[in-house]
């Protein structure tokens, strides 16, 4: 139990409009199950109350909740629609207090998840916050990308893969990519200024099996969100070589 958190719930929760959640939910074709709603708000009293203890986030207010963390999150599904039907295996690379993974695992309960991230304190976090969600087939890892990628367990384990704000392109790829299976799809979350680090990513992407297959723009279904996410189809087995150690993708981008 990660001890931080009080087992009553802590503080009762404050008045919250979700219109403009159901408003951004609609435009991406999403209908919500009955209990997705109050666990999303479930969700941002948990972070609140561990945000007073632990840096998680800056963005903590209701609305910008809404803008900046859930739909920025479930804005995933304009590049995957396969996660309407369920039955995907996803991996959030460095998922932080849990986005997007936490927020596209409640839209869509039907798809496994696995969150990583080198912090064991986020990750407790984490866990506290499934289990009082009631989510299944929900598990975190701690620990480094270039590391766990490593592990027969969870080397070309995932039909998608995706990522927020963790590195350039070039680094992110060499980060995923060998967790991506075959005919799997990676997604890197960025800003709508990614075109030059789509440039600089030809050499990673032949290196590690992978292969852009498009640019989505964020702003077509959610306008108050100029970001962009970028597509990359695995076709083909990464070399074993790859990740290299923890720390040189990062020095030495591919």
């Amino acid at each position: 139990m990660f001890s931080v958190f009080k087992e009553d719930g802590s503080k009762p929760p404050e008045i919250r409009n979700p219109q403009r959640l159901h408003s951004g939910l609609s435009s991406l074709g999403i209908t919500p199950q009955s209990t997705a709603i109050s666990k999303l708000m479930l969700f941002h009293d948990l972070l609140v109350d561990a945000n007073s203890r632990i840096n998680l986030t800056k963005v903590l207010d209701w609305p910008e909740v809404i803008v900046r963390h859930y739909l920025d999150s479930l804005s995933v599904v304009m590049a995957v629609p396969s996660l309407f039907d369920g039955g995907e295996n996803i991996l959030d690379i460095g998922s932080g207090f849990g986005m997007p993974g936490i927020p596209l695992k409640v839209m869509f309960p039907g798809n496994d998840l696995v969150m990583l991230d080198s912090v064991k304190k986020k990750m407790e976090f984490i866990d506290f916050a499934v289990k009082k969600m009631n989510l299944t087939n929900t598990t975190t890892i701690v620990g480094r990308a270039e590391d766990i990628a490593k592990t027969r367990k969870h080397r070309e384990n995932y039909s998608v893969v995706v990522s927020r704000a963790v590195a350039t392109l070039p680094v992110l790829l060499e980060f995923a990519l060998p967790f991506c299976n075959v005919d799997g799809t990676f997604i890197a979350m960025k800003s709508s200024a990614v075109q030059p680090e789509i440039d600089r990513s030809e050499n990673a992407l032949n290196l590690l099996g992978g292969q852009i297959d498009r640019v989505v723009n964020v702003e077509d279904k959610l306008p108050f969100l100029p970001g962009k996410l970028v597509v990359i189809r695995k076709i083909a087995e990464t070399p074993d070589i790859y990740p290299r150690k923890a720390g040189i993708p990062k020095k030495r981008p591919l």
